[in-house]
């Protein structure tokens, strides 16, 4: 009795405050230093400090958060300041998404119990209304009654291609498993939306077919070796606050220079670079080329290099069979074009003017070392391979790359492992789950679902919806291009499945298309922690348990692992995604065994015991763990005791071990052995050398259908999107940054961010002076495919020409005019996708204009979480 009273009066205290901006101080900065914590921490602390999972995906980078929990209530934060810190060994700080984590655990936007729409019936869905109708809550036995019944008249009715799967497609990723994919891999599959690169924009393939690596990322810690640091579009204080911030600062203090080339005037850009050049979103292709043109004019370039590295710069080194005029100097100089890409030609383009071009090149080519990074959202523009293809020949152009502290990379500074790696033991979970048999086998050199056509022997035997246009093809009833095998592929899709955090309807371009597409159905039905877009619009809808209310898993970050606790008991009425999954096994005569290979604590127990130390040069690798029988019967599972380097009770008490280095770290250079003797050490190319050429990357982008590209890099503009393609109705270019109040559309719950990070429409000075525009202004930013309704923040420090609106925030339709009140730039975005199936997004089309209509929009900190209407708390 005494337990259950608790829960109750902490289920009422978390309902009537979580999310509110007087929680802020439970979860702002954590003190750093031990007086600080002491003075601020209670007199006796009664409960205990757990570690709790931040699973914001902040790419790659997630950090510590520790928890303090009392009576099953968690009551404040912590992040990593027990550990030493060190530039070998840092500290992994929580940014304020993390340290905002009980917020949104106990928000007032959890699902807290099954509901069903109040006007929606098997017999008569009434579609229209998904996304305005009132809700009621049902039980668990109802809810999944009719979840399974559904199922059911559709697999019978369409098959397994009838049903749409808007969740996370990799059953055997530990963290992110969701055994209802499973069941429906089990039942033959489903249609994902995974013909995407989604994060990585068009760089993984250009990086493959030219330099033969899949990243060539360098470790954090080479970061002071280079001379210079030439950033494209990469805003690592936001996109991946964390360590990286920090290990620049170092480099910054060392001697580095730094050097920001986007549309506006970053966090990075502001902390940490030494100068900031302006670009218009989408055109870093012409300035690359319009810098290239004076290199080679003044022979500012390395031809030596060039000449015993390359393939494809000049008429003199290009590969047996093609045609020496489509070099890539000639192409720069105009010979066969007549229009040279001078300066001047960039500058009309991108913006930044000719002397500045002309500098920046002169300043690279001056620098002893020089690091280049590709921000991911450089090449999420159409044809955007082009930009990673010009990105990669500058640096080649440059010099040096095969020696210290001269790098190119798209994925920007890493944990490369260069102290070893700690990974999870998952690879039989993996094997024994059930795969999506609808799904095409993948091009090797594409990180997503490409399709292999020379592996597809029945072009209908296989089906998988491309992320960017899968609203409008489920309209249109079909997608792909007319190009492919067989021709554009048909679909009729009757039912969505939205599951997890992966808030597709919020996530995807064309939001509005998508809201069409989901009052078309037959059923929509959702598993999801949060009332989020993708909730908002289904029929029946289950109340899923969040990371701390699941835990007792480990999960690696290269040289760092972290032990996850479960923190507090779920919520109200939820449960994880097993419980929904075992009951519709029940329902559907489904085997476990066929859905869900190894259960919650064998799940734990594999990842534990096969966890790995892994030297950095790859070779042998090492139990991480110290398991005895006493661990093993705790988890109640079968296992064999085993000898580590780490003791496991240690690991699941501090909850992270980390990889401690030598003093003198020694970190591996990409390219070194191909520089040092290029014959013996060929890169993994056609040519075996960096392919400036690539005849073969051409025609696999070409051959996908979605574009149409070059075998070396060249400006090309698009006829409806980008620059170049700007009307009277729609003149502005924009762009979608992240945002330190979400990671994607995670966190928008949170108050306190709300309030720290508003959703507003960033424009240029210019821009706003022309359309009489002032900061605080509300405006109506329009395209194509949506409008949405902003406060304006005017800037000095943003290119003329653009705008930006950061992506996540969760959208909040007006039913009578159709215009979104919540700010969610995804109903702006065009459904345009490009090259390998890359979210080709960027520098959509849109007009700005102060609003004078009849909606009013309040400041965000004090905008409501949209709430199930009808349910009584």
């Amino acid at each position: 009795m005494g337990n259950e009273l608790t829960r109750r009066s902490f289920v009422k205290w978390g309902t009537a405050t979580a999310g509110a901006t007087a929680l802020a101080g439970l979860v702002g900065c954590a003190p750093q230093g031990g007086d600080e914590l002491a003075a601020t921490a209670p007199a006796e602390e009664k409960g205990e400090w757990l570690t709790g999972a931040c699973m914001n995906n902040c790419g790659g980078n997630r950090c510590l958060l520790k928890v303090y929990v009392e009576d099953g209530v968690p009551l404040k934060i912590r992040t990593d300041e027990q550990h030493p810190d060190s530039i070998n060994v840092p500290q992994r700080r929580a940014c304020p998404r993390g340290r905002a984590q009980i917020s949104n655990m106990l928000s007032p936007a959890r699902v807290k119990y099954p509901m069903k729409r109040k006007n929606w019936s098997p017999d008569n869905p009434q579609g229209e209304l998904r996304g305005r109708d009132e809700w009621e809550r049902i039980s668990w036995d109802e809810a999944m009654d009719y979840v399974a019944a559904e199922m059911k008249k559709t697999l019978d009715a369409y098959g397994t291609r009838g049903i749409l799967a808007a969740a996370y497609s990799n059953g055997g990723v530990m963290n992110y498993f969701d055994p209802v994919i499973c069941i429906l891999n089990a039942l033959g599959g489903a249609l994902h939306p995974d013909m995407a690169t989604v994060s990585f924009g068009s760089w993984p393939m250009p990086t493959l077919y030219m330099t033969g690596s899949p990243a060539g990322m360098i470790d954090m810690r080479d970061l002071p070796k280079s001379e210079l640091h030439v950033f494209f579009g990469f805003n690592m204080a936001v996109n991946r606050a964390g360590t990286r911030g920090h290990f620049l600062s170092e480099a910054r203090k060392s001697g580095s220079k730094v050097i920001a080339i986007d549309p506006w005037l970053s966090q990075t850009s502001q902390a940490l670079a030494d100068e900031w050049m302006a670009v218009l979103p989408g055109t870093d292709t012409a300035l690359c080329i319009g810098m290239a043109y004076h290199m080679i004019e003044n022979d500012l370039h390395d031809q030596a290099y060039l000449d015993k590295y390359c393939i494809g710069f000049d008429e003199d080194h290009m590969p047996e069979g093609a045609d020496p005029k489509d070099n890539f100097k000639d192409y720069v100089l105009g010979a066969y074009d007549n229009e040279p890409k001078t300066p001047e030609w960039a500058e009309a383009i991108c913006g930044l003017p000719a002397d500045h071009i002309r500098a920046l090149a002169e300043e690279i080519c001056a620098a002893k070392t020089v690091n280049f990074v590709g921000g991911w959202s450089t090449t999420k523009h159409q044809a955007g391979e082009m930009f990673a293809q010009v990105f990669y020949t500058l640096a080649l152009m440059r010099g040096g790359i095969g020696t210290e502290g001269n790098y190119m990379s798209w994925f920007g500074p890493n944990e490369t492992g260069a102290a070893g790696s700690l990974t999870v033991g998952d690879a039989t979970f993996k094997a024994e789950n059930p795969v999506n048999a609808i799904n095409p086998p993948g091009l090797v050199y594409n990180m997503f679902s490409l399709p292999d056509w020379s592996q597809i022997e029945d072009p209908d035997s296989w089906d998988c919806l491309d992320y960017t246009e899968c609203w409008k093809s489920i309209l249109e009833g079909s997608y792909g291009r007319d190009s492919w095998p067989g021709g554009k592929k048909k679909i009729d899709i009757h039912m969505i499945y939205t599951g997890g955090y992966a808030n597709y309807l919020n996530s995807m371009p064309n939001a509005n298309a998508g809201i069409e597409a989901h009052r078309k159905m037959d059923f929509v039905w959702g598993a999801r922690p949060f009332f989020d877009a993708s909730a908002q619009y289904c029929d029946v809808l289950l109340p899923i348990s969040p990371w701390w209310e699941k835990g007792r898993l480990p999960y690696s970050e290269g040289e760092v692992m972290y032990w996850w606790d479960r923190i507090m008991d779920p919520l109200y009425e939820s449960k994880d995604e097993t419980f929904v999954a075992d009951e519709l096994a029940k329902r559907l005569g489904i085997e476990p065994s066929a859905y869900n290979a190894q259960p919650y604590e064998k799940r734990t127990y594999a990842a534990l015991s096969g966890a790995l130390y892994i030297a950095p040069d790859g070779s042998d690798p090492q139990p991480l763990f110290t398991i005895t029988q006493d661990d093993i019967d705790a988890m109640g599972v079968e296992g064999v005791p085993q000898e580590g380097r780490y003791d496991l009770k240690k690991f699941q008490e501090e909850g992270v071990c980390r990889v401690e280095p030598p003093e003198n770290v020694v970190t591996a250079v990409p390219f070194a052995a191909f520089y040092e003797d290029p014959d013996a050490n060929p890169l993994a190319t056609s040519t075996g050398k960096f392919e400036i050429y690539s005849a073969a990357l051409a025609s696999c982008i070409n051959a996908a259908g979605f574009s149409t590209i070059s075998p070396i890099g060249k400006w090309q503009s698009n006829e409806e999107q980008g620059q170049g393609a700007q009307t009277d109705e729609y003149p502005l270019l924009m762009w979608t940054p992240h945002t330190l109040r979400r990671a994607h559309t995670c966190n928008d719950n949170v108050a306190s961010l709300r309030e720290a990070f508003p959703q507003v429409c960033y424009m240029s000075q210019i821009d706003a002076d022309v359309r009489g525009i002032k900061s605080g202004d509300t405006v109506l930013m329009s395209s194509p495919h949506g409008q949405v309704l902003r406060y304006a923040k005017v800037m000095a420090t943003l290119m003329p020409g653009a705008v930006a609106m950061e992506d996540g925030a969760w959208m909040r339709i007006d039913h009578e005019t159709g215009i979104d009140l919540g700010g969610n730039p995804n109903i702006l975005q065009a459904p345009s996708t490009s090259g390998e199936a890359s979210t080709s997004w960027g520098s959509t089309l849109v007009q700005v204009e102060k609003y004078n209509g009849p909606l009013s929009l309040e400041p965000d900190k004090n905008t409501p979480i949209v709430m199930p209407v009808g349910v009584e708390e």
